[in-house]
């Protein structure tokens, strides 16, 4: 299961990887539009790739019975 997620992990990294490159190749253009607001879901897509991986490496959480 840990491989499944950090293989769901990396490819949610994608879209934020692609943002990030179109948005250095767009610097200093006036005429954006709303991809500023696509970029940003992109890099909350990212994020939640970052939330996986750092699951998948951690490991399940046990709990302790006597807390």
């Amino acid at each position: 299961m840990r491989v499944v997620l950090f293989i769901l992990g990396v490819i949610l990294l994608l879209p934020g990887a692609c943002s990030l490159g179109f948005m250095v190749l767009s610097f200093g253009d006036s005429s954006l539009g709303p991809l500023p607001l696509l970029w940003l879901v992109c890099i909350l897509i990212s994020l939640g790739g970052v939330v996986m991986i750092a699951k998948a490496v951690r490991g399940p959480q046990r709990r302790d019975p006597e807390a």
